[in-house]
């Protein structure tokens, strides 16, 4: 069986830093060159921006409280908001001491993310155009894997953060190749084009443009996570299940059988179903899962899942479609 073990225990909810920032207003004056980092949890600096001694920068937010880092625009950084240890300067005023004895941030409550997979056969009978559609070979990866839609930051809204007017429509007219191309590893870059074949038609920088942008990190945190979820989801019993029932039909509930087998009592309810006709055919065409969390690694799926809502799905039911137009 394909199977991933996780830590016992880690099933409870976790605080997301992005949501707990405290507004703070005031400047900082740096005593030390320190790192200026886009994301804190993973250290990422872009440009490797770093602090000017004796400099002041105009202060945006704590992470916390107590705070052990704030945010300071940058200027000239690229984004120019940036998180900084606390200890790495001074304040014009000081931070509330006083919120020190209010209760911690609340977990995030609701549904953070909703990660959506394709069963890429059956994508490709409603878009045999699709460069990606077009040759597929039965030894191929999609053949017997699901592969990656996106990583959609919720609610719904959440879309084009930051996004130029140009990008926005060509991402909505489709010109997805008009786009900027990501700036990724080589790695990086070699695992998505395996896992999401719709890259060759620039399906990478759309998802980037539309929801990558209201992501908590940059370009090579998003694509990361969502390579570590994917990782999850193809080493486990639902994959299994798919690939073991290639041209048969399978349910609803068997899809969420396999989540509760592989991730916990539970998981499946944050699990539902997308379905096309193809003719006389009803194919199951995408899962969407819900999660809520911070994403480290594929061994947070658990985690990740069971701090979600559930979910309804249209779909009761459908066909594994095999590799190949029909």
């Amino acid at each position: 069986m394909r199977n991933i073990k996780f830590i016992a225990g880690a099933l409870w909810l976790v605080s997301v830093p992005a949501l707990a920032e405290v507004p703070l207003s005031g400047s900082f004056t740096a005593s030390a060159a320190c790192p200026a980092l886009q994301s804190i949890s993973r250290q990422t600096n872009p440009g490797n921006v770093a602090l000017e001694q004796g400099a002041t920068y105009d202060l945006v937010a704590a992470n916390k409280t107590p705070a052990s880092h704030v945010m300071l625009v940058i200027p000239g950084a690229e984004p120019e908001r940036r998180w900084v240890a606390l200890e790495c300067g001074t304040t014009d005023r000081p931070i509330d001491q006083a919120d020190n004895t209010k209760a911690a941030p609340p977990a995030y409550r609701g549904t953070q993310y909703v990660f959506a997979v394709n069963w890429q056969p059956a994508f490709c009978e409603t878009a045999p155009g699709k460069t990606e559609c077009r040759n597929q070979r039965p030894d191929s990866f999609e053949a017997s894997n699901f592969t990656l839609h996106g990583l959609w930051p919720q609610p719904r809204s959440a879309e084009y953060c930051g996004v130029s007017e140009r990008d926005i429509w060509a991402s909505r007219d489709g010109r997805w190749l008009d786009l900027p191309m990501l700036d990724l590893t080589i790695a990086q870059r070699r695992d998505l084009d395996e896992v999401m074949p719709g890259s060759r038609s620039g399906l990478d920088r759309h998802e980037w443009i539309k929801h990558g942008t209201c992501y908590n990190g940059d370009q090579r945190d998003y694509i990361a996570d969502s390579l570590d979820l994917m990782l999850a989801l193809n080493t486990s019993e639902v994959a299994e299940l798919f690939a073991g029932n290639i041209g048969r039909r399978i349910t609803l509930a068997q899809v969420r059988a396999a989540f509760d087998a592989s991730f916990g009592a539970g998981a499946g309810e944050r699990v539902s179903l997308s379905c096309v006709e193809d003719g006389n055919r009803i194919l199951i065409s995408e899962l969407q899962i819900n999660l809520t969390g911070e994403i480290t690694g594929p061994d947070d799926f658990v985690r990740l899942l069971l701090a979600a809502d559930p979910t309804d799905s249209d779909c009761s039911s459908g066909q594994v479609d095999a590799v190949g137009l029909r």
